[in-house]
């Protein structure tokens, strides 16, 4: 065999490998990621329901020990293969220069890798502040958290202390994560041949924006979750305070 068919065969491998590892790159960003996210949201968004309702979903994920380790094959392994290869695409495409290449498709791309790294970012935070703090014990107490999970009172004071930008952080980490799973969604349908023609694609763009809007309103309704409570212990210590004041008045 010649020297150039060798290049040719060894090209051609090349090739397939990263076509092989593009398609699990949006399989995963998909299937187990995105159904991960959708079953994240639609728990937390239960600090509508106030302590106890959150405080009751959290302890019921992490009961049986089994889920640490699907959490780790299903979410944590998955995810770093889909942030690394996300990083290859984003540095290899011509696509990320927005301003050279101007147009909808681009511009979409260059928000989907640009959303991918600040929810990378984010999840470092969201990882420190919960999963890294229980597995750490730094949240057990013998008399209020004996579990040692995270609880609505925790989260709670983070984000109603404005000092912290902790519900900042989260509403921004929320946006993007909502936009590249359900920009990411519709591409996927592309890249794997589920949506052929311009009109199943313009469906499919519709139905994917429709899911990430509600996805969004799962998350911010979550974030309000937390200041609901806090400004219903507001309303009823002003309450008190002024029931007070005027039986000191009458007195």
């Amino acid at each position: 065999m010649s020297t150039e068919a060798v290049a040719n065969a060894s090209n051609a491998q090349a090739s397939h490998a990263a076509w092989v590892a593009k398609k699990i790159h949006s399989f995963v960003g998909v299937v187990p990621l995105g159904i991960y996210v959708v079953l994240h949201l639609s728990r937390n968004v239960s600090s509508l329901g106030g302590p106890d309702a959150f405080n009751n979903a959290i302890r019921e994920s992490w009961t049986h020990p089994i889920n640490y380790v699907w959490t780790v094959l299903l979410v944590y392994l998955p995810l770093i293969f889909h942030a690394i290869w996300g990083v290859k695409l984003m540095l290899e495409s011509e696509k990320t220069s927005v301003f050279k290449h101007f147009n909808l498709e681009n511009v979409r791309y260059f928000f989907q890798r640009l959303s991918g790294l600040g929810v990378l970012g984010f999840l470092f935070a969201h990882i420190f502040l919960t999963r890294l703090h229980v597995s750490m014990g730094w949240l057990q107490d013998a008399t209020t958290n004996p579990d040692g999970q995270v609880t609505y009172d925790y989260f709670a004071t983070h984000m109603t202390d404005w000092s912290k930008g902790t519900a900042i952080v989260y509403a921004l980490g929320i946006l993007g994560t909502v936009y590249h799973l359900a920009n990411g969604l519709s591409t996927f349908g592309i890249s794997w041949g589920i949506t052929i023609g311009a009109k199943s694609i313009k469906r499919a763009e519709i139905l994917a924006l429709v899911f990430g809007l509600l996805l969004l309103a799962m998350g911010y309704a979550t974030i309000v979750g937390f200041f609901m409570y806090d400004f219903k212990e507001f309303v009823t210590d002003r309450k008190s305070t002024r029931l007070n004041s005027s039986h000191a008045n009458i007195s």
